[in-house]
């Protein structure tokens, strides 16, 4: 789903990279999945990249890491070649 939400994202702003991110950022587990579960998605033109997360802490320290582990991604694959 990261996966598509980043492509949905590039597309749709005309971008040449997109990041998508999903998950359960807490307090409560959602659909069976605990909090901290979530899923970071970058697309770009060498294609996607995703990265499962097991996160830890309240709501607002997920949302943050979140964010963190998607700009990481999102560094480590304009670092390629």
């Amino acid at each position: 789903m990261a996966a598509a939400l980043a492509e949905g994202a590039r597309r749709r702003c005309g971008a040449d990279w997109g990041i998508g991110t999903t998950g359960v950022a807490g307090p409560d587990p959602q659909d069976g999945k605990p909090a901290g579960t979530v899923f970071v998605g970058v697309a770009g033109p060498p294609g996607v990249a995703t990265r499962a997360l097991g996160l830890t802490g309240d709501r607002a320290a997920i949302r943050a890491a979140t964010v963190t582990e998607a700009v990481a991604l999102l560094a480590a694959e304009l670092g390629k070649p």
